[in-house]
């Protein structure tokens, strides 16, 4: 299964990457055709401009072709040298060079205009003027400054959008990094304490044979329930990222068995704590993996447990209907409490409110019941000073 989610993730990924490449070529398509398409409507009216600028000097009619020149083929906004009918350059506008009145002009000047106007013949042809059949001189042109940025604007969003995806990708990492570095550790803790308690058990049975061989047929049934522990433990690990097998299974009767293993082990007297279990007995037999499913509710009455901070308390387990298609298991204690700032990352991994903790124990009851029971589990209620109440939801079809 662990190969197959691996295959799926990096066939996903290798997906979503030639999505991303087409999807910024269809970008950089669509935007330089809308720029080609603007340039070739701007060059088509400057070339209608010096056309009619043309036509009037041809004309017999007196007109103000200074005021046309200077008002209609000036405000163009393209760079633009105007040469004679040889060549020579003899005005120019919109290129970072002054313009100079004096001729002849200065070799570096006309060698740095020379050049450009070679580059800007490889762009667009040059426009002749002519005048009575004569061409008085020729508008060599290059490529508008706005039309320049616009060619340049999708390149430097696509850059910008990479280095925001570069950035959120480079701390969502170290996030994730952290993240897996509370599991693993925490892990690493659950299972340690996990097996603690049976082992500390059956370590204590060892050396109680060592002193009392002969009272060793009377402490087999509780070796035998401490061996069974360990087997449970690491049935419950080995599950964990794994498909598990499910089989129908008594509520009822799950609970009893939490509840006795609790008592044995809730302290007396003062601080005396009690664990009651109401179930509805109409509640039919449940298709969930038993291992896990008690794993959830020993977590949630471990965390009941450590909220009372050993002042004593109850903890009320009630299951019931919520409709015909769905049950409801409340897990209820008078503990502190959780604040409402705590309230949003109790799911979370490594995220605990106990100075000891790492935070995994809500985690993974969360993912037993919405990863492979199909259910949802919340905080269904909590109250400074005054308890808890965890709700699991089940669909009885599904469970």
């Amino acid at each position: 299964m662990a190969r197959n989610v691996y295959r799926f993730k990096g066939n996903f990924k290798s997906i979503l990457f030639i999505v991303a490449v087409f999807l910024i070529l269809g970008f950089l398509y669509y935007t330089q055709t809308l720029v080609n398409s603007l340039e070739k409507q701007s060059r088509e009216f400057l070339n209608f401009r010096i056309k009619i600028f043309e036509k009037n000097i041809n004309s017999d009619e007196n007109q103000d072709l200074s005021f046309f020149f200077n008002e209609v083929i000036q405000q163009a906004d393209y760079p633009i040298i105007y040469t004679t009918s040889d060549g020579e350059p003899a005005d120019w506008k919109n290129i970072d060079i002054p313009r100079i009145t004096r001729r002849p002009l200065p070799p570096d000047t006309l060698k740095m205009l020379e050049k450009m106007i070679k580059s800007f013949d490889k762009i667009n042809p040059p426009i002749p003027i002519s005048y009575q059949g004569t061409v008085l001189g020729y508008y060599h042109y290059g490529q508008s400054h706005i039309i320049q940025k616009l060619r340049w604007l999708p390149y430097i969003e696509i850059l910008v959008v990479a280095l925001f995806i570069l950035i959120g990708y480079s701390g969502f990492s170290s996030i994730k990094k952290s993240e897996e570095r509370f599991i693993w550790v925490g892990m690493a803790k659950e299972t340690a304490h996990q097996l603690g308690t049976p082992l500390s058990s059956l370590i204590g049975w060892t050396e109680y044979i060592k002193s009392s061989p002969e009272r060793v047929i009377d402490i087999i049934p509780d070796i035998e329930r401490d061996l069974g522990r360990l087997q449970k433990v690491t049935n419950r690990f080995s599950q964990i990222g794994s498909v598990p097998e499910f089989q129908e299974e008594n509520l009822n009767a799950i609970l009893d068995e939490l509840i006795q293993y609790f008592e044995r082990r809730l302290p007396k007297g003062n601080n005396k704590i009690s664990i009651q279990a109401d179930v509805n007995p109409h509640i039919p037999p449940l298709l969930i993996n038993r291992d896990l499913f008690s794993w959830v509710l020993e977590n949630l009455i471990k965390n009941a447990l450590d909220a009372m901070e050993g002042n004593g308390g109850s903890i009320s387990i009630r299951a019931d209907y919520l409709s015909k298609e769905k049950i409801y298991i409340d897990v209820q204690d008078t503990g502190k409490g959780i604040s409402g700032k705590e309230r949003k990352n109790i799911f979370k991994p490594g995220y605990s409110s106990k100075k000891r903790g790492w935070g995994l124990g809500l985690s993974l009851v969360k993912r037993i019941i919405e990863e492979y029971h199909g259910g949802s589990i919340r905080l269904k209620d909590s109250q400074a000073g005054a308890g808890s109440t965890f709700r699991i939801i089940l669909d009885i079809r599904k469970a």
